[in-house]
């Protein structure tokens, strides 16, 4: 894989900390995968500070997600930990990831001078029937821009899984994002670490 030139890693840097990102030497509930780079945002997020909720969320981002030659490019998963919401219908997360996603491309691509038109990032959500699951999950496809790299339009594949945690009278958005087909060797890696995030570990690892 390439390496990051200076000035972009300088910038993205500079970008993360203008959005709101921290890095924490710790985890709370994403302890990997090794390699991934770790972010923690809090909410408010400062990048979409209309969202009304309390908790924050946590980010692993692959080695080639700014990269965009790479197998992994923008491929990384999330986790948002929410706070008093026991109840999230699936038109309230279409508005999360619409606000979410138009937010985000708008902080990062304004300092850089990118005229991006956001009214064009659109969110489908599909849901996904698990028998026997207390979560809910979605197929999600987001029609995206990178401001981070070139400002290209992007497919943005996602599943998610909304989590109910009945200790903090919460749930958590458990999301795997990539841009690659579902069919390929990311995707087996994402499934991969998503089944390692069970509920029974993330509550034990947020309430350690």
């Amino acid at each position: 894989m390439k390496k990051q030139p200076l000035l972009l890693t300088i910038s993205l840097l500079l970008i993360c900390q203008f959005i709101g990102f921290t890095q924490e030497s710790t985890p709370i509930i994403l302890n990997g995968p090794e390699g991934w780079n770790y972010e923690k945002i809090d909410f408010p997020l400062d990048f979409a500070p209309s969202l009304p909720y309390e908790g924050f969320e946590e980010l692993r981002f692959a080695p080639g997600m700014f990269d965009v030659s790479s197998s992994t490019y923008f491929t990384y998963l999330f986790v948002l930990s929410i706070q008093n919401k026991e109840e999230f219908p699936q038109s309230e997360l279409k508005t999360l990831l619409s606000k979410y996603y138009k937010g985000l491309c708008s902080a990062v691509a304004t300092p850089k001078k990118m005229a991006i038109d956001t009214s064009q990032i659109k969110v489908r959500l599909k849901n996904l029937k698990k028998p026997s699951s207390q979560s809910k999950s979605y197929s999600v496809q987001i029609d995206f821009f990178d401001p981070f790299t070139n400002g290209q339009k992007i497919l943005l594949n996602m599943e998610l899984e909304v989590i109910p945690n009945k200790q903090t009278k919460g749930v958590y958005v458990l999301s795997i994002v990539s841009p690659q087909s579902k069919e390929s060797v990311v995707w087996k890696e994402l499934y991969g670490v998503k089944e390692k995030l069970k509920l029974q570990k993330i509550i034990s690892a947020e309430n350690r």
